[in-house]
């Protein structure tokens, strides 16, 4: 369940988050290893459910999303899932970078509310600037790791893995200001 939120950009405290399905501005939710319960509103359901809920989609389509993000596939003649990836450390970077992609772009939306111009007149600040050309291409990048194939995520670590230790050095900076 933990994972799965994470997965969604969701930050956790102590297993405690925010409920999304009411406007809930102290941690009433609280994070099972199998399933999610909200004290204040009553929500309640599995990391299947909380996937479908948060992207709209029928929980089918969030089951499939949620195997493809974890590298699980479904063989409809057997009557179980079965982990294909065969290497831990290939599972791992992909979900370190989707990781840092999700953290990149909570940035980027911070800083989108943080340094909007009060007024067309005022000057734009550049972490404002970073965010508009920046935010779209990010959130593309972390889609392909929670609905794309398990080839687009190797292409994307392949071809583009460089720019994960660019984000890693960008947010060392942020923090550092």
């Amino acid at each position: 369940m933990q994972q799965v939120v994470e997965l969604y950009g969701i930050d956790t405290k102590s297993g405690m988050i925010n409920c999304i399905f009411h406007d809930d501005r102290n941690p009433s939710m609280k994070l099972y290893d199998d399933h999610y319960h909200c004290f204040s509103c009553g929500a309640h359901g599995d990391a299947v459910a909380f996937a479908a809920k948060i992207t709209g989609v029928s929980q089918y389509e969030a089951a499939k999303q949620l195997c493809t993000a974890f590298g699980i596939v479904h063989d409809s003649k057997e009557p179980f899932i079965k982990k294909t990836v065969p290497q831990e450390s290939r599972l791992e970077m992909e979900t370190n970078a989707f990781r840092l992609l999700s953290d990149y772009c909570k940035l980027l939306r911070e800083w989108r509310d943080k340094y909007c111009p009060l007024d067309s007149d005022s000057e734009r600040h550049t972490l404002f600037n970073e965010s508009i050309l920046n935010l779209e291409t990010y959130e593309y990048y972390c889609d392909i790791f929670i609905s794309g194939t398990r080839e687009e995520r190797e292409r994307f670590l392949t071809e583009r893995g460089d720019i994960l230790a660019d984000i890693r050095q960008r947010m060392a900076e942020a923090k550092a200001a």
